[in-house]
């Protein structure tokens, strides 16, 4: 999305130059953000090869405490879930207020709500680090399980005003924009 808002809106400056310069300062901002987040990280963790059973929340004594790279990355993690839970907010209140969907497209909201489902079950499902808890693993994660599955209800609700406003369309939406 940001990607695309940059495009656009620096696609229509007069200056030839800005865009470049304006793409720059991007990319320069971004690796600045980013790289306190890379210095810490080390190398990998082999996967274990045998699988083991969940316990839910279960707690383990000597769970690890947040690093500093996690804390940064837990509070990212809340501001985006925070700002793609109430993403949907404006859409929903459009569509009570209007008490219609027309111009919405069901198919992105099913798409979108596949996608979460299927993203917030691969969080749940995944089997925690070496030596890490359930509990500690579903606490590091809760910030993007929030973001999947509180935007999957709020998906659920815009589908509900798919079924509640089918029918109910004014007569001014029903027209069509262009007369042929």
């Amino acid at each position: 999305m940001l990607s695309l808002y940059f495009h656009y809106k620096f696609k229509k400056r007069p200056s030839l130059l800005s865009t470049p310069i304006n793409c720059l300062l991007l990319f320069t901002l971004a690796m600045v953000c980013t790289s306190p987040l890379l210095k810490g990280a080390g190398p990998a963790t082999a996967p274990s090869k045998v699988f083991r059973g969940r316990t839910l929340l279960s707690v383990e004594p000597g769970s690890k405490p947040f690093t500093r790279q996690e804390i940064i990355g837990f509070v990212i993690g809340s501001i985006s879930s925070v700002l793609y839970l109430f993403s949907r907010l404006p859409q929903i209140c459009t569509n009570f207020l209007r008490k219609s969907t027309q111009g919405v497209s069901y198919s992105l909201f099913a798409l979108v709500m596949l996608g979460n489902t299927l993203y917030g079950l691969s969080v749940l499902l995944k089997n925690p680090e070496v030596g890490q808890s359930e509990g500690s693993y579903l606490l590091h994660h809760l910030p993007w399980l929030v973001g999947s599955l509180g935007v999957l209800l709020l998906d659920t609700i815009i589908s509900i005003q798919f079924l509640m406003y089918r029918n109910a369309a004014t007569s001014a939406e029903r027209q069509p924009l262009l007369h042929s």
